[in-house]
């Protein structure tokens, strides 16, 4: 999260928004994760206000509009639905009547989230609500799901995701570009310090490989079927492994399958992605926003397809169905082929050519800007939602 909207908030008034976290994120927890630790060490010096759901809800407070990327939790409530509200009132004012009672006893409170788990969770911190397009990968599975029902306002990519999002759902549309990557175009970009961390040599070729998490339990992430013919390149390429930071929590074993291949593995949960873009050559990908990411800088793209790609769920009806078309997806058994194929330079001429054609549909030509126009678009939610 902190890489899809760091850059936005840097071009707002740092008064103008709140910074809003779910309370696993370290309020009041004894072990908070990695990835949270890190993202409040980068947050914190900035001056950014930042407070917790919890506490909103238990004030009863609620922000005029909420930018959010997904649901995050909860379900669906209908507010017709008499009967369930009265319930999920009545169960809540339950816990807060007992978590006092707990505290009055010199005991911890028993129930830590008072929370409604029967509501999605930007709908409780605000009334209008904006969907903050998390990547050009939209598909059927996650992104066009039935709850975008909840946002007024969605803040899109380009032309495709716009599309799509206006033919399902009644919210509004405004073009944001790719502000995560708006860093990228910047002169000042200063990468010596990923170049020593990676120990990269600037006489070969950089792979940067970024498989994705298993969430759907599709089996698509590529980590167990290509590690070993990857890691047959090493003498010839610097390789880079960005796995997907819940990986380093929920799939212990593809973390270990790539360290005993010995591979240089990219640990920082918010890291800026620009710095490893930019030295990267070629980019390696399963599925996800990652490909997105190649498409718009222009860098070389291959996709890595597990068995049971052809029939996962999380692909149906996805976007990085239509960058393979155009885009080299390499079969388990083309692996040994990675190598040559990266070397084609005619290849490439070709490939990136038919690249920048295709990204004028995904992307608004925004590169270096997006952040100031999401911004402008932020700031002037009272008359793009009156």
């Amino acid at each position: 999260m902190y890489a899809h909207y760091s850059s936005v908030w840097a071009a707002m008034e740092s008064k103008s928004f709140v910074i809003v976290l779910l309370g696993n994120m370290v309020n009041g927890s004894n072990s908070p994760s990695l990835g949270a630790m890190a993202l409040l060490n980068k947050i914190e010096p900035l001056g950014y206000e930042i407070t917790y759901l919890d506490e909103l809800v238990a004030n009863n407070v609620k922000y005029q509009y909420v930018v959010s990327n997904h649901i995050m939790g909860g379900r669906d409530t209908q507010p017709s639905k008499v009967r369930q509200a009265i319930w999920r009132k009545l169960k809540n004012a339950a816990k807060k009547v007992l978590n006092k009672v707990c505290v009055i006893a010199g005991n911890s409170k028993k129930y830590q989230y008072e929370i409604d788990t029967l509501q999605y969770l930007p709908l409780q911190a605000g009334i209008k609500q904006i969907r903050f397009m998390y990547g050009a990968d939209i598909s059927d599975s996650w992104s066009l799901d039935a709850w975008n029902e909840i946002y007024d306002l969605f803040l899109c990519h380009g032309p495709n995701d716009e599309m799509h999002l206006k033919k399902r759902f009644k919210g509004r549309t405004a073009i944001m570009g790719y502000p995560r990557y708006d860093g990228y175009f910047s002169p000042n970009l200063d990468v010596d310090d990923v170049v020593a961390e990676f120990a990269i040599d600037r006489t070969k070729q950089t792979i940067l490989w970024m498989p994705t998490y298993d969430a759907f339990g599709d089996n698509v992430c590529s980590i167990p079927y290509f590690s070993k013919a990857i890691s047959d390149l090493k003498n010839d390429f610097n390789i880079i492994v960005r796995p997907h930071p819940i990986s380093f929590r929920l799939d212990r074993l593809g973390i270990e399958l790539l360290e005993s291949f010995g591979f240089k593995i990219d640990r920082d949960p918010t890291r800026d992605m620009n710095k490893l873009f930019r030295i990267a050559d070629a980019v390696l990908c399963d599925h996800g926003g990652s490909a997105f990411g190649a498409l718009y800088l222009g860098k070389r793209l291959a996709f890595l397809k597990t068995p049971t790609a052809d029939t996962a769920t999380v692909l149906k009806e996805s976007s990085n169905l239509e960058l393979m078309k155009y885009f080299p997806a390499l079969e388990v058994e083309q692996a040994n082929t990675l190598g040559t194929l990266l070397n084609d330079t005619s290849y490439w001429s070709e490939r990136l050519e038919l690249g920048r054609e295709l990204s004028d549909k995904y992307f608004a030509n925004y590169r270096g800007n997006s952040s100031r126009k999401t911004a402008e678009i932020l700031t002037n939610l009272d008359s793009i939602l009156s």
